[in-house]
């Protein structure tokens, strides 16, 4: 497929002329938006705190981004009161028209909502658009003059033949004085409301959405921007704004317009409509090239419109990609809500550095080596449960309390050390929460935020089910308990799901098929219960050839009998909150496996492939302690046990342990470790500080994430370095 944009009649970024005297030339609109991240670059930095969104740069929205949300807007003209329209690259925010706002689907504004711009006039030499205001002023200059016509050309030509006296008749005010409004004011041309403009002067008014809730105040003549400036309109797209000492005047001798004629700039250049080629040549693009991949890479969604448009093929390189197949929902943990008041804390901002993350990993030739063949890509999503729960009522007042005090947390909370008390609030007490009453209400908060963004995905990706889309979770702290909770009370056969139907807090709408725990306190709360972790009845999973065997399967309903295909448990090695899981399977079965770590990013891992690059077997050698670039060696068959200890080995069940463990995951194993920097100046106090928060900026734990969802399934394709290994003795 070529890269190269024809710029014809089917290329989106191409002109068009009009050779009709009379008709006013077609308005090319370019539509942008001021957000601190562009929604096109897969590896931009996580926002900056700031709230206010004009702040930052105004950025173009794609080719294929802008001429639909053009359609959309114009048929808005048509009583269309609302739309929104998905753009970028992946479809992870929506255009609300005709509010002009650019919005997050998924997850919930975290100070990224953007000012959406329809431009109409930008300045020349950087090709942003002219503030909306000023713009339709400009148009309607445009039209009062027709500039685009020969009687036009003949009059600038006579003027310059003239003198400056000819000048300053063709010159023309950009703000007419309040006194002689007249005729333009009528038509909404000064006025920036969307719905006022479009009721007027839709198709060339320039519009810009609001952030702020209150009706911006009626413009006057002190904040008018180019109060005092006059406008020379020399031809069909081209003009320039000129301050009153460089107008035309006879007086002075300034002919601006015969300076303009031979080449030189005067004033404020700018240009009627946008161009993408233009744009090309003064904005090349300054990317890396991971981040070209990485771009290439990300998941492309909602595309089903874009591939009936008869567009050239540079225009529309989205729909090129087959659809997503694995989606990848993410459940927070504790000290969310924190975040409503600290904003680097807050879950999103990870979460999206992640999936930008897994956009690079994906792109890594080692990587493509083992990845199963049709793997289009994986989309990580936040679960942001938290934000929705309050629990200062202090919980459902009974029939026989209201004898007693009704108070909350706030109200038993000294004001001493404020800061300290306030950060445990917000941390801390989400585990005696879930631990009280309002544990089924937290639960119910993971399951309709986990639904909700699920049914949003499905209505803008309806071919996923259609295409054998698979969900996956990843649960960090706390949110691996409650998901545990919920799957083991999830069926195995999920309902089909209706969109029109009320939103489902019982369940999933969905089959896990990865469960990936991440600094989890699972196996303390299995403790508590007196639970173990038990492989689900007739699951159907890929490759398994014992899920109906009732000695090592149970139904339904019982704590630590999760549906779901494959469980990973990701410990940091110094994370205070983790507990394993091998031996909730089975205690004396679990200590003959070795303690598995996760294989290093940066020596590799695939050293049985062909050697693609180095690696190191789990269970051996830490990662840490192998130079890079050496193999690590196959251990050695341990020793034969003795005759005695044949006889007294329970073979049978290790048997049915070892059916547990594999119907658990493929690798016949739950529990892994990440390695910590290790060495004489790791000080293991100070690093449990971070180390709970540390997995979403781990390349250990994301390239295990990748691998095993993108694998092909089933225990025949685990990966050599990720299988279970027995300590020596064992067999």
């Amino acid at each position: 497929m070529s890269n190269t944009h024809s710029y014809g009649p089917s290329c989106l970024l191409a002109q068009e002329n009009t050779t009709d005297e009379e008709a006013i030339p077609k308005l090319h609109t370019g539509w942008f938006y001021s957000s601190p991240l562009p929604i096109d670059d897969p590896l931009s930095a996580a926002p900056p705190t700031g709230s206010e969104s004009l702040r930052h740069p105004s950025r173009p929205f794609s080719p294929l981004d802008n001429s639909t949300i053009e359609k959309a807007w114009l048929e808005c003209e048509h009583g269309k009161e609302a739309a929104e329209i998905p753009v970028g690259v992946a479809r992870l925010h929506v255009v609300q028209l005709p509010k002009l706002l650019m919005s997050p689907i998924y997850w919930s504004p975290v100070h990224d909502i953007a000012a959406v711009i329809r431009g109409t006039w930008f300045y020349r030499d950087t090709l942003l658009p002219i503030e909306p205001t000023v713009a339709n002023q400009l148009e309607v200059g445009y039209q009062e003059l027709h500039p685009w016509s020969q009687t036009w050309n003949d009059e600038v030509n006579s003027a310059i033949e003239v003198g400056a006296a000819g000048e300053e008749k063709i010159t023309h005010v950009l703000w007419p004085p309040e006194a002689k409004k007249g005729k333009q004011r009528q038509v909404g041309m000064h006025n920036t409301d969307p719905k006022y403009a479009a009721k007027h002067f839709y198709r060339e008014a320039a519009m810009e959405g609001s952030l702020n809730s209150e009706p911006a105040a009626e413009s006057n003549i002190s904040t008018r921007k180019y109060a005092t400036s006059h406008v020379i309109y020399v031809d069909t797209r081209a003009a320039f704004i000129l301050k009153p000492t460089l107008q035309p005047s006879e007086y002075f001798g300034r002919r601006p317009l015969q300076e303009i004629k031979r080449g030189r700039t005067v004033g404020i250049p700018v240009i009627r409509g946008f161009s993408w080629k233009t744009w090309d040549k003064l904005n090349p693009s300054k990317k890396t090239k991971p981040a070209t991949k990485a771009e290439e890479q990300a998941p492309r969604t909602g595309v089903a419109e874009a591939a009936k448009l008869d567009i050239c093929k540079a225009c529309r390189p989205s729909e090129e990609r087959p659809e997503v197949k694995d989606l990848v929902l993410v459940i927070h943990g504790i000290g969310q809500k924190l975040s409503e008041r600290v904003e680097a804390f807050h879950f999103t901002h990870a979460i999206n550095s992640f999936r930008r993350a897994v956009n690079v990993e994906l792109n890594s030739k080692v990587l493509k080596t083992v990845l199963r063949d049709g793997l289009s890509g994986i989309m990580v999503l936040p679960v942001n449960w938290r934000s929705s729960l309050s629990f200062e009522e202090g919980g459902p007042m009974e029939e026989g309390d209201k004898g007693h005090g009704d108070f909350s947390l706030r109200d038993i909370t000294p004001l001493t050390i404020p800061a300290v008390r306030s950060l445990i609030s917000d941390v801390m007490l989400d585990i005696p929460f879930y631990m009280s009453h309002h544990k089924p209400k937290m639960i119910e908060a993971v399951i309709s935020e986990a639904n909700r963004v699920y049914r949003l995905w499905t209505q803008n990706n309806p071919k996923f089910h259609e295409g054998g889309g698979r969900v996956h979770l990843i649960a960090h702290s706390l949110g691996s308990a409650m998901a545990m909770e919920v799957l083991s009370k999830q069926p195995v056969d999920v309902p089909c799901l209706s969109l029109q139907g009320h939103l489902n807090r019982s369940c999933f709408d969905f089959k896990t098929t990865n469960l990936f725990f991440a600094g989890s306190p699972a196996g303390f709360f299995l403790l508590l219960d007196k639970a173990n972790l038990v492989p689900r009845k007739g699951l159907k999973k890929i490759g398994a050839e014992d899920d109906h065997d009732e000695r090592v399967t149970q139904d339904a309903g019982k704590l630590g009998c999760l549906a779901v295909d494959n469980i990973y448990n990701i410990i940091a090695a110094n994370d205070p909150i983790a507990y394993r899981l091998n031996s909730t399977v089975d205690t004396r079965y679990s200590l003959t496996l070795k303690d598995a770590r996760v294989p290093s990013s940066t020596v590799g891992i695939f050293a049985s492939l062909g050697n693609a690059i180095k690696s190191v077997t789990p269970g051996v050698v830490a990662p840490s302690e192998l130079p890079i670039g050496q193999v690590a060696k196959t251990p050695m068959n341990a020793r034969l046990p003795s005759q005695v200890e044949m006889a007294v080995h329970d073979f049978t069940r290790e048997e049915l342990a070892e059916k547990k463990f594999m119907l658990l995951n493929d690798n016949g194993q739950i529990d892994w470790f990440l390695s910590s920097g290790g060495g004489p100046l790791e000080f293991q106090y100070w690093d449990m500080l971070g180390a709970h928060s540390s997995y979403w900026k781990n390349p250990d734990f994301l390239r295990m994430v990748v691998i095993e969802i993108g694998r092909r399934p089933g225990k025949h394709y685990a990966l050599p370095n990720m299988i279970a290994v027995k300590k020596p003795g064992h067999r």
